[in-house]
């Protein structure tokens, strides 16, 4: 189960920051444990032509309840580019840095999602 919320923060030059709390919760037989992320992301809408990509940066640390610290780091750089009225696919690059296990594990990862507005 996942419990958050998103607050947003217009700056100058049309920069757009948002800082997106969340919890993850996970219950597993005889186990409960929980993850809080705090995701921080700047964003800006820039015009070419008629369209209107939205380019990114964020960072986002992750801790989590099982390992009692901040275990993983994730930042991300990527683009939403709109797909007609109603979608937009986000193309991005991430890399992340998991410190919850020795020897430590980073991850490099390229990804598209579609997202479908209703």
């Amino acid at each position: 189960m996942q419990v958050g919320f998103v607050a947003n923060f217009p700056l100058v030059a049309k920069i757009l920051l948002s800082d997106r709390n969340r919890f993850d919760l996970d219950w597993q037989p005889g186990q409960f444990y929980w993850r809080y992320r705090n995701r921080v992301k700047l964003e800006r809408t820039i015009q070419i032509r008629s369209y209107n990509p939205v380019p990114y940066i964020g960072a986002e640390p992750f801790y989590q309840s099982q390992y009692h610290k901040w275990a993983t780091t994730a930042l991300y750089a990527g683009s939403l580019f709109p797909a007609g009225k109603h979608a937009a696919f986000d193309a991005y690059y991430e890399h992340q840095n998991v410190t919850a296990k020795h020897p430590n594990q980073q991850f490099n990862q390229f990804g598209l999602i579609l997202n479908l507005y209703f």
